[in-house]
């Protein structure tokens, strides 16, 4: 992803990732064959590891490298909040109902809710020219 993001604006890439994460959870859910779980597994992954990468890349990009580690401060605090408690979102929806539909729904719902806002950002050559009106 971080090659990826030398090629092409990071605003896409991150839609990417986005779009990975949410369509790797439907294979956990309706694909019903072998192997489906180290499918799931490199979808995932990717997209998983591709959002740690793409984050200080696009807070850098947005917010300038001054103010970096306070803006990270913030974004991954907030991160590491949601990724421990969508866990137990999952594990209560499932106790709750019996399947996992409605909780890896959940999921499916707040990765294309991110994709959408991401589209929302500016793209670089904006962000580039917003940059430098704030320096003169």
């Amino acid at each position: 992803m971080g090659w990826l993001s030398d090629l092409i604006s990071r605003k896409y890439v991150m839609i990417l990732i986005y779009l990975l994460v949410a369509s790797a959870i439907p294979i956990l859910l309706h694909a019903d064959f072998h192997g489906r779980l180290y499918i799931f597994a490199v979808i995932y992954g990717i997209g998983l590891g591709g959002d740690y990468m793409i984050i200080p890349l696009m807070a850098g990009e947005l917010f300038g490298v001054k103010v970096l580690g306070r803006v990270l401060g913030i974004i991954l605090v907030a991160d590491g909040v949601a990724e421990s408690l969508f866990p137990m979102l999952v594990a209560a929806t499932h106790d709750s109902t019996g399947n996992y539909m409605l909780g890896f729904s959940a999921l499916i719902c707040v990765a294309l809710a991110g994709t959408i806002i991401i589209s929302f950002l500016p793209k670089r050559s904006t962000i580039k020219l917003l940059n430098n009106a704030n320096t003169e």
